[in-house]
């Protein structure tokens, strides 16, 4: 594999540039990013990586799409719409994979691979700008924007229209609150949803694409409203049963669900609330440092707690770019644990299991894109 490029491209950090000197910010990650990807590669990691791709070229379908259950978290369990269908975020997921190895679009040992990939993504994108396939949802929209916005440039495939298009209702779709929820156009927002849409906002700028400043000043308006309050009770919904529902077995997190009083705080969306605000260019902040720590005292529970559920490779999937960015020995300490984590559960076929989620090929493009975050080749991976 090439070695990771360290290079700083913020693009809305460009827009929007709140708390410490930008300037001092970036010069600061930099030297971070340079020790971090030093300091965690190691063999193993590179065989893993290899075996999850060519366990997701073996699974691809003819159409270019990876497949999974379609279907929505409920609780800590997940209600299936639709078994096995072709599924925008899984592609997504998928795609970036390839990339994040270093693989390109049309060209080397995956190229026909990605190319296919592409395509359906883009033929997927239906006239209003949603990207969306056998009822997937905004948050396979906002991967399958950011799988198309770091393949721009890659690829002699025709995808900026279906991206723009894609970004404009995005855009259009922000609500009052300054967040998404899981369909265009919904009245409240959740944390989960919102980090896609602002991840996807940025590559896209990266990209060339124009995004109002608006739309990102508003999302930081919504992830600064979602910090728990002191003394908020989390799962005052209902009774001890909700609450055992909602909330993790080491208490709650620094970010939660909803802005509604007393929604769940999970590691999840404490982790999505950080790379929220690092995509929207904020970098030192208070809230991200005691986020930062709350994570890592935690990680190792959490991995066990939610091992081969959909919910490990989610909040790991923001987690490791939330430690990536923070470098150090906080980076390195979490990420040697989840590595190792990752490799005692990589089966003989190059896959990871997901019991509870979409499908082992969600689980593998999960688990190969999180490993492959120190290699920096993605645009919205590097500092």
């Amino acid at each position: 594999m090439r070695s990771g490029r360290i290079l700083l491209l913020l693009g809305v950090a460009g827009v929007i540039a709140t708390g410490a000197s930008s300037q001092e910010a970036r010069q600061a990650v930099t030297v971070r990013a340079r020790d971090a990807q030093r300091s965690v590669l190691t063999p193993e990691l590179e065989a893993a990586t290899r075996d999850g791709l060519a366990y997701l070229a073996r699974t691809q379908s003819a159409d270019g799409a990876w497949r999974g259950d379609v279907g929505r978290k409920w609780g800590t369990s997940y209600r299936v719409t639709r078994e096995n269908a072709a599924h925008v975020g899984v592609t997504a997921l998928a795609l970036m994979a390839f990339l994040a190895c270093g693989e390109l679009a049309d060209r080397g040992k995956y190229g026909e691979q990605l190319g296919r990939a592409a395509d359906f993504l883009v033929k997927s994108c239906e006239d209003n700008g949603y990207i969306t396939t056998n009822g997937t949802k905004m948050y396979s929209h906002a991967f399958a924007v950011l799988a198309l916005a770091e393949l721009y440039g890659m690829t002699k495939r025709n995808v900026k229209p279906a991206m723009q298009r894609a970004i404009h209702l995005m855009c259009d779709a922000q609500n009052r609150e300054g967040g998404w929820r899981y369909h265009p156009f919904a009245q409240e927002s959740d944390m989960s949803i919102t980090v896609c849409q602002v991840m996807a906002l940025r590559a896209a700028r990266n990209a060339g694409v124009s995004v109002p400043v608006k739309v990102i000043e508003n999302a930081v308006n919504y992830v600064r409203r979602s910090v728990r309050r002191p003394g908020e009770n989390i799962g005052s919904r209902g009774g001890w049963g909700w609450r055992r529902r909602q909330n993790e077995p080491y208490g709650p997190g620094v970010f939660k669900y909803q802005l509604r009083y007393g929604t769940r705080s999970t590691f999840a969306l404490t982790a999505a609330g950080v790379v929220t605000l690092y995509g929207a260019g904020i970098y030192k902040d208070p809230v991200i440092e005691r986020s930062l720590d709350f994570m890592l005292e935690n990680a190792a529970e959490h991995h066990d707690y939610y091992e081969n559920h959909m919910r490990f490779y989610y909040a790991n999937y923001y987690a490791v770019q939330a430690f990536f960015v923070a470098g150090g020995d906080r980076w390195r300490h979490y990420f040697e644990g989840l590595r190792e984590f990752l490799l005692e559960r990589q089966g003989p076929d190059g896959s990871w299991p997901c019991d509870v989620g979409p499908g082992r090929d969600f689980s593998t493009a999960a688990a190969t894109l999180i490993l492959a975050i120190p290699y920096g080749y993605l645009p919205i991976f590097q500092r």
